[in-house]
């Protein structure tokens, strides 16, 4: 009985330490990346990137007031843009969720101190109304792009916006020729789009939420893209790209975190 008792003992205390793990990976964190892109310019600049993925928002109070810090938060931070990767949304949402929803997240992203913010579509954006979403996001001065281009003039920078490939939404685009003498980074929600024969140079995506749950030594369980599975998560690199995927701020299919941490990536580019 005193062995039972023991064990018993010792379960409790490493459920508790899994718990503890588990939740903490939920409550998203500020991840600091620098990244190197070669130019033709001469001069030596940076340019400092806010990158929010997959926010998953949840039709309740505490939902939109956790976004409301966390955007508080990156504000703070005075990034020189912000890009978003897609799915605002959360699970199963109905047409009364989003109309909700909407609103409320498009009422939180004027909030951007002039700050330019650029977005694409994730595949729960499609799922729950693709024209809505694009709707609201540019009501409060997003610029959303669906295989196009935007120059940020005021930041040098170009930024090509590809379709949802996990929805059949991606269409390879060329950026512009006015982005020719700019910094040029592509902006997608599903990291498979990164790997088209024709992408080149610097791409940011989401979607994975980095496996979600991940377990040691084995990895993620479940990741839902037709990229490479080294390009699930963090920093990738070959000779044609570098992608870096976002962790991604919510969940999905269930409201747990394990070895997945939920971020938001502040990223200095080199360029």
């Amino acid at each position: 009985m005193k062995h039972v008792a023991v064990g018993n003992a010792v379960l409790a205390v490493m459920l508790v330490v899994v718990g503890i793990y588990v939740n903490s990976g939920t409550k998203p964190r500020m991840n600091i990346q620098s990244l190197y892109v070669v130019t033709d310019s001469e001069s030596h600049e940076t340019l400092r990137v806010a990158l929010l993925s997959d926010l998953h928002v949840k039709n309740s109070p505490d939902a939109i007031a956790e976004l409301t810090e966390l955007w508080s938060g990156v504000i703070e931070q005075t990034p020189d843009i912000i890009l978003l990767g897609g799915d605002y949304i959360n699970d199963g949402a109905s047409n009364q969720d989003l109309a909700s929803i909407g609103p409320a997240i498009a009422n939180i992203l004027r909030a951007s101190d002039d700050i330019p913010v650029v977005a694409v579509l994730g595949n729960h954006d499609h799922w729950s109304g693709a024209e809505s979403w694009t709707e609201y996001l540019s009501e409060a001065g997003v610029t959303v792009l669906e295989n196009e281009t935007v120059v940020l003039d005021a930041v040098g920078t170009c930024i090509r916006g590809f379709g949802d490939a996990f929805t059949d939404h991606f269409e390879y685009v060329d950026f512009s020729t006015s982005c020719a003498d700019r910094l040029q980074i592509t902006l997608t929600h599903d990291p498979a789009g990164a790997f088209n024969p024709k992408v080149e140079g610097l791409v940011l995506a989401g979607h994975t939420h980095c496996g979600q749950i991940s377990i040691p030594l084995l990895g993620p369980l479940y990741v839902p893209t037709q990229a490479p599975r080294e390009a699930h998560c963090g920093l990738y690199k070959d000779k044609q790209r570098q992608v870096f995927v976002s962790s991604g701020i919510g969940t999905s299919v269930i409201p747990l975190r394990f070895n997945a941490k939920a971020s938001w990536d502040l990223i200095t580019i080199h360029h």
